[in-house]
C-alpha cells in the first residue's frame, strides 16, 4: 500500500481535493477497510482542504461533520477577519482607536479573547518577534515602498509608538484593557490555525476514531490520528524556484505551520526590502527566510512560523523554539539553517511516490 502523501508549498496554493466529496478506498495497518471522505473550498481568503479517513459506516457522520466545518469557518472568520468591517475584530479595532480606550476596559468576545491569550503567549515566547499590534509599521513601510522612498524616521517613531502587545491587558472575564492609545490588532498570523484547532475539538467528538488531514491553503496544517500507521508524510517545497524540498516530514495528531518571506520582496531606491517587519526595531529584515513549526496546536505554530522569519537562522531562534517546547527548521538565503534538537524525529526517509 502506498502511503499518504501531501505536497505542501510554502505560501503556496497546490489544492489536491478541489471541492470534490467523493470517497475513494484505503486501508489502516492494523484496523479495518477505511474509505476517504474529502472536500475542499475558499475560505479565509485561501483554499480550505479536509480528508477523512473513516469506516464505511460513519460516512454520513463524515459529510454532516464537512457541511458543519463549512458554516463554522464562515462563523469564525466574522469574528477574526480585520478585512472584514463588520467582524468582532473591527468592532474591537474601533473601541481601540476612542480617545477613551485607555482610561476604560472594553468587552472582548470569548472566542476573541481565547486567540488573544495565545497571541500573547508567542509574542511573550518568541521575545516579542510576534506581535498582532505591529500594523502601523507594516503601513508606514507599505507607504514607502508605493512610493519608492525610504520612510521618515518620524514616521517610524510615531508608528512604533502604537505597538507592542505589553500595551494590551488581558484582564480575564472578557475584559481588555489598554496601556497604549491607537492600538489596532491584526490576526492574519495566528488566525487560520485558531479555526484548525476549533475543527479539532468538534472532529474529536463527532468522530473519535478518525484520520484527518487538515489543510489552509497548504501552509497551516492538522495532521489527527493515522492513515496508514506510519503517520501523515507531508512533503514541504520552498517557496523559492531553486530551492527544491525543504523536508519531508510525518505527523500524527501535531499542528504543523510553514512561512516564508521569499517572493515578497520590494524596492526603494534600488535596494531590496522584505515585507516582514520587526515589530521590535521597526525596521524590514534583511534576510530571506523559510520557516517550518511543528506544535500541539495549530494556533501556536502558526504564531511561530510567523516569529521566525523575524528571528531568522540562530542560535537566538534554536533557543526560544525550544524553550517552548516547539519542533522547528529555520532556513535563511544566506544558507544558514538551524534546527531544534527533535527535528530529525519527525524527518521520512521514503520517498514521495510518483
Amino acid at each position: 500500500m502506498r502511503p499518504s502523501w501531501r505536497i505542501l508549498g510554502i505560501g503556496l496554493l497546490l489544492p489536491s481535493i478541489l471541492g470534490c466529496t467523493s470517497p475513494s478506498m484505503s486501508s489502516l495497518r492494523g484496523s479495518a477497510e477505511r474509505i476517504s471522505i474529502s472536500d475542499g473550498w475558499l475560505a479565509m481568503g485561501t483554499f480550505f482542504e479536509a480528508d477523512l479517513r473513516v469506516l464505511p459506516a460513519e460516512a454520513d457522520r463524515a459529510r454532516a461533520w464537512l457541511d458543519w466545518a463549512r458554516l463554522e469557518i464562515v462563523r469564525l472568520e466574522k469574528i477574526y477577519s480585520r478585512h472584514d468591517p463588520d467582524s468582532v475584530l473591527s468592532e474591537l479595532n474601533r473601541a481601540l482607536d476612542r480617545e477613551d480606550a485607555v482610561l476604560k476596559k472594553t468587552r472582548l468576545d470569548p472566542e476573541l479573547e481565547s486567540i488573544l491569550f495565545s497571541a500573547i503567549e508567542v509574542w511573550e515566547g518568541s521575545g516579542g518577534a510576534f506581535d498582532i499590534t505591529v500594523g502601523p509599521l507594516v503601513e508606514v513601510w507599505s507607504d514607502a515602498t508605493t512610493r519608492g522612498e525610504w520612510p521618515l524616521v518620524e514616521n517610524l517613531r510615531q508608528a512604533k509608538r502604537r505597538v507592542g502587545s505589553e500595551g494590551l491587558l488581558l484582564l480575564g472575564g472578557g475584559e481588555l484593557g489598554l496601556t497604549t492609545g491607537g492600538m489596532r490588532i491584526d490576526l492574519d498570523g495566528i488566525a487560520k490555525g485558531a479555526v484548525l484547532d476549533r475543527l479539532r475539538e468538534r472532529l474529536e467528538a463527532d468522530l473519535p476514531n478518525t484520520a484527518a488531514l487538515l489543510s489552509f491553503g497548504q501552509s497551516s496544517i492538522l495532521a489527527l490520528g493515522d492513515p496508514d500507521g506510519e503517520g501523515w508524510r507531508l512533503v514541504v517545497r520552498s517557496r523559492n524556484q531553486s530551492g527544491g524540498t525543504l523536508a519531508i516530514v510525518r505527523l500524527r495528531d501535531r499542528a504543523l505551520s510553514v512561512s516564508s518571506s521569499v517572493g515578497s520582496i520590494h524596492e526603494i531606491a534600488g535596494e531590496r526590502v522584505s515585507h516582514v517587519i520587526d515589530p521590535r526595531t521597526g525596521s524590514a529584515i534583511e534576510q530571506t527566510v523559510e520557516a517550518i513549526v511543528i506544535a500541539d496546536r495549530a494556533t501556536i505554530a502558526d504564531g511561530w512560523s510567523t516569529a521566525l522569519l523575524v528571528i531568522g537562522a540562530n542560535r537566538t531562534a534554536l533557543r526560544l523554539v525550544e524553550k517552548a517546547g516547539l519542533t522547528a527548521n529555520v532556513l535563511e538565503s544566506s544558507g544558514r539553517n538551524v534546527v531544534s534538537d527533535d527535528w530529525d524525529r519527525v524527518i521520512s526517509g521514503i520517498a514521495p511516490a510518483d
